[in-house]
């Protein structure tokens, strides 16, 4: 399954062919081959979301390069009505 990921050194060990050993919790990919599989999505998906970085990954978009800063999503979400309501004005 393709997808962007933000370099880290689980991914870049990855990359590198080491086998993150891991033991197969949840069976949620029905094609997932788990005595080839160099990690478990699952598991790496869930380290990252408690901020385990060093055990996981976080998607991004081609775009997160771009990124200067991390901040909430209501501020964001503000920032874009505000640059919307002044593109609309113009």
């Amino acid at each position: 399954m393709p997808g962007r990921a933000i370099g880290n050194d689980f991914v870049r060990d990855v990359e590198g062919g080491k086998k993150k050993p891991f033991a197969c919790p949840y069976h949620c990919i029905v094609t997932c081959q788990v005595d080839k599989a160099p990690y478990c999505i699952s598991l790496a998906l869930l380290n990252a979301q408690k901020g385990r970085l060093d055990k996981g990954f976080a998607f991004a978009g081609s775009n997160a390069w771009r990124i200067e800063k991390i901040v909430p999503v209501q501020t964001l979400v503000d920032s874009l009505a505000q640059e919307f309501e002044a593109a609309q004005r113009a």
